[in-house]
């Protein structure tokens, strides 16, 4: 049993430390342009306010007509 255990916190302490690396900051967007970005921010931006007309649009179907 006290086998079992130490297996298992080896195995838990060596899986905390897969994956930490140098602790650097990465960049996620990698060589995107800042263009790129704008116009991923711009549709962003449309594809919000095409959710929230579309919301709107739903509610005053789903009121009750009297």
């Amino acid at each position: 049993m006290k086998y079992r255990f130490a297996l298992f916190a080896c195995l838990v302490a060596f899986s905390l430390t897969v994956g930490c690396d140098s602790g650097e900051p990465t960049n996620l967007a990698g060589e995107v342009s800042d263009s790129e970005i704008e116009e991923y921010n711009r549709m962003l931006q449309e594809s919000q306010k095409q959710m929230v007309e579309s919301d709107e649009a739903m509610k005053k179907e789903m009121k009750p007509k009297r």
